[in-house]
This record gives C-alpha cells, structure tokens and sequence, in this order.
C-alpha cells in the first residue's frame, strides 16, 4: 500500500510530505490542506487552475498517499485527453 521512496532514504515523514506538496506546485496545482468530511480528497480544476485539496484531519502519511493518488489520477486524464485528440498543453 505505501512505498517508501528510497531516494531520500534520509527523509522522515514529514519531509516527504513537504516534498510531494513542492512536486505537485511544481506541476502547476495549487495546494490547500484543510479538515475536510466528505470524500477522499483529489485534484479539480476550476478558475483555469488545478487544485489539490488536502485533509489536514490525516496524518503526514495518508496525505502523501493523497497526493500520490491525485497525480496518478491527473496523469490518466491528461493521457485520456490526449488520446481523445483533445488539446491538452501535456499532449
């Protein structure tokens, strides 16, 4: 289920958790952790930007796998859009 990312074996969880939110700036979402209820956070996109809703409620872990999940999903997307012959600037 959880994968530790042996190329910063020296990273505690926290840190990786820092790191995967600088990932997902750097792939243009902006990122808002807040205690949520409801379902599983994951990306949208609304205002021409995408977002990626954190729980706060979750330890450092879960919200890792959060983010993990979320690019996942986001890449099949773009993968589906490009292969649908929309115009996606990833195409």
């Amino acid at each position: 289920m959880f994968e530790i990312d042996s190329s910063f074996p020296a990273e505690n969880v926290v840190e990786r958790l820092r790191r995967k939110i600088r990932e997902a700036r750097m792939q243009g979402f902006q990122v808002r952790q807040e205690v949520l209820t409801g379902p599983q956070p994951a990306w949208c996109e609304f205002g021409g930007q995408k977002w990626l809703f954190l729980d706060a409620a979750q330890p450092a872990r879960d919200q890792i796998e959060s983010i993990e999940a979320a690019m996942e999903s986001y890449l099949a997307a773009i993968r589906d859009d490009c292969a649908l012959g929309q115009t996606e600037p990833a195409c």
